[in-house]
């Protein structure tokens, strides 16, 4: 996910002094990974909020599908043994 410099906020975080030592001495951009891993924690994040939110009905889903098998696999092209 890019994101325009226009959007960007100057922040200070604390991170782990030899490894920002390396990452600088293998020219790596600290601001960008660091952006990158945000970014994927946050979708980590809403990922198990919604999941979380919408366990009760996915079991209920879950548990219809074991009941009366999935909608229309008599029509499915590709069936399992």
């Amino acid at each position: 996910m890019t994101r325009s410099v226009q959007h960007k906020t100057r922040t200070n975080v604390t991170l782990d002094a030899e490894a920002l030592s390396e990452a600088k001495a293998l020219g790596l951009n600290v601001s960008a990974i660091s952006n990158e891993a945000l970014i994927a924690a946050v979708r980590q994040a809403r990922a198990r909020a919604w999941a979380d939110d919408n366990a009760a009905a996915i079991a209920e889903r879950r548990a219809w599908i074991d009941r009366n098998g999935t909608p229309l696999a008599d029509h499915q092209v590709l069936q399992g043994d």
